[in-house]
């Protein structure tokens, strides 16, 4: 009997992998729990098979990172983990940001956080730390078969490559071994474009609308969710609706449901300093700036390529040098060096398979691919743009690149047509190769952070500085560890994120941008530091608080040096000198 074609995909239905791929029915009569039970691992289609290795490959890889020495525990593994951390910790005292405290991200992180600070509280703060920290795991690990399902009617190729690009994609896997904002948002976002396509096509308005509440909570998040969001509410208004609904219909559902979502998980802490929430999660991230970083570098880290450069920017095997791009990526640094030309090289071959993949067959591009693509060049676009860069942002558009690249593999692979051996080998040839070169980068990571140490908590801060003292450190990620981020009382400064305090003093000027000009700048933290028993900080803290030469003099006059920590992020414990 021939094949049937499918017009959508101009190829054959065979259960080889093609676009087109369907999950072949159970047998009639019988148990289907027991036809699956005999089954096992045959009984999925290809497309459902290539989503579950490449969801458990994402697991495995990042657990074990996440597991390394030290990455469980440390205060050193990120800044922005303990900011977080310390916020849901604070809410469960009752403490609110914008209100009690400067907070430079919209509240969703904070209710994302509060398993993990529930955790801290009935146990300890490092344990909490670490609960995140899985959490954060399995959020990261969640996206890839749900990016995975979106494509499954196109076929086993689009679906591997698909997952298989988000399993081992640099910028996610790093992203994932705390808490950082980028695989909530991620995840929040692919929910909500879950809701919003059926088979490629928009569904619903009701199913929109919850859509729109996914959306809300990505934002909530990350405010950079609304670039999807965005993109979703134009192709609602573009995109020819079926019978007995409208464009405005669905449009107006997406927006309802957005709004919701955010307004729920916001008004909570916004309505209690309004002028406070908007002045430090908008304009003072607008105005910030950050360290220059090269546009090659970025697109290295765009493209994939920091698996395989060093630190000077070169070609460099995994396992061959101490640290690569990646292993810094690992250790929360993002490291500053020039690519040059191969960064370019790598982001135009990109460009290209994309630009082919999705010309052929363009009349069989659905909404959800043209969607994918538009959200991946904007969110391109905005982090090769932004002032600040690092090693997380990429995971921005790391979902739709994925997609977008499935999908123009999956549209080329559509090349080897037939129903006959020639083609189905050639389709197989294919899917293997794919699914040997993820497996390969995977190994590849694998071995370049098997040597990855971040150093333990230091012993003698728990003796030298007692439970329940004011301790201000500029990265509380350190505190936290320790287990001395102490409750908010009355006369103790409360200084989660320092650098937030800066752009609050100074209306949004970092140190990097000359906030140490500013008196009201070096007043506001003589004044902190001035209600302080202890501080601990940060080798790198002048990029967080402007330590002029009065501040400097200041600090000296009233403070002694009471432990050194140069393995644990250069820094140093300073206790109030009575």
């Amino acid at each position: 009997m021939p094949a049937v074609r499918r017009a959508r995909d101009g190829v054959s239905g065979d259960q080889t992998g093609v676009p087109g791929d369907q999950t072949a029915p159970p047998p009639a009569g019988g148990d289907s729990a027991a036809v699956s039970g005999r089954r096992g691992l045959r009984a999925l289609s290809p497309a459902g098979l290539a989503i579950l290795v490449a969801t458990v490959l994402a697991l495995a890889l990042r657990l074990f990172l996440v597991t390394r020495p030290g990455y469980l525990t440390s205060g050193t593994v990120e800044y922005d983990d303990g900011v977080y951390m310390g916020a849901a910790l604070r809410l469960l005292h009752g403490a609110l940001p914008y209100k009690d405290y400067a907070f430079v991200q919209p509240p969703g992180i904070v209710v994302v956080a509060l398993p993990g600070a529930l955790v801290g509280t009935l146990t300890s703060q490092a344990t909490g730390l670490a609960a995140a920290r899985v959490l954060s795991v399995l959020a990261s690990t969640a996206c890839v078969p749900l990016a995975g399902r979106l494509v499954r009617h196109r076929g086993a190729i689009t679906v591997a490559v698909t997952a298989g690009i988000l399993a081992v994609y640099p910028a996610d896997v790093l992203s994932a071994r705390t808490l950082l904002l980028e695989p909530w948002m991620n995840l929040a976002c692919l929910l909500a474009v879950s809701a919003a396509f059926r088979q490629s096509r928009l569904a619903s308005p009701r199913w929109l609308a919850w859509a729109g509440v996914a959306f809300g909570v990505g934002v909530a998040i990350k405010f950079w969710a609304a670039v999807p969001a965005a993109v979703l509410l134009a192709a609602c208004l573009i995109d020819r609706p079926p019978a007995g609904t409208s464009r405005v219909r669905r449009a107006a559902a997406l927006a309802g449901g957005t709004v919701g979502g955010f307004a729920v998980l916001t008004a909570p802490f916004a309505l209690f300093a309004p002028s406070a929430f908007i002045h430090e999660t908008l304009l003072d991230q607008v105005s910030r700036q950050g360290a220059d970083s090269p546009l090659s570098l970025r697109l290295a880290h765009l493209t994939g390529l920091i698996d395989v450069l060093g630190l000077n920017g070169k070609f460099a095997l995994p396992g061959t040098t101490a640290h690569s791009l990646f292993g810094m990526g690992a250790e929360g640094s993002t490291h500053t060096v020039s690519v040059g030309w191969p960064a370019f090289a790598a982001a135009a071959l990109g460009i290209a398979v994309i630009a082919v993949g999705y010309l052929h067959g363009r009349r069989q591009r659905t909404p959800l691919e043209w969607f994918a693509l538009v959200t991946a060049v904007l969110a391109t676009a905005a982090i090769l743009q932004y002032s600040a860069f690092f090693y997380h942002y990429p995971d921005f558009p790391a979902p739709w690149l994925a997609i977008a690249v499935g999908t123009a593999i999956g549209s080329l692979a559509c090349l080897i047509r037939g129903s006959g051996s020639w083609a189905r080998t050639g389709r197989r040839v294919v899917a293997a190769a794919v699914a040997v070169v993820i497996v390969v980068i995977a190994g590849a990571e694998a071995r370049d952070l098997e040597p990855a140490r971040v150093p333990v908590t230091p012993a003698s801060v728990s003796a030298l500085v007692p439970k329940g003292s004011c301790l201000v450190a500029d990265q509380v990620s350190f505190a936290i560890a320790a287990d001395r981020l102490a409750a908010p009382t009355a006369g103790c400064p409360d200084v989660l994120d320092s650098l937030a305090v800066t752009l609050s003093l100074s209306g949004g000027v970092s140190p990097v941008g000359g906030a140490g000009q500013d008196p009201k700048v070096v007043d506001g933290w003589e004044a902190i530091f001035g209600q302080a028993q202890y501080v601990w900080l940060q080798g790198g803290s002048a990029t967080r608080i402007p330590w002029t030469p009065v501040l400097t003099s200041w600090f000296a006059a009233h403070f002694r040096l009471i432990a050194s920590y140069p393995g644990y992020g250069e820094s140093k414990l300073y206790a109030r000198d009575h």
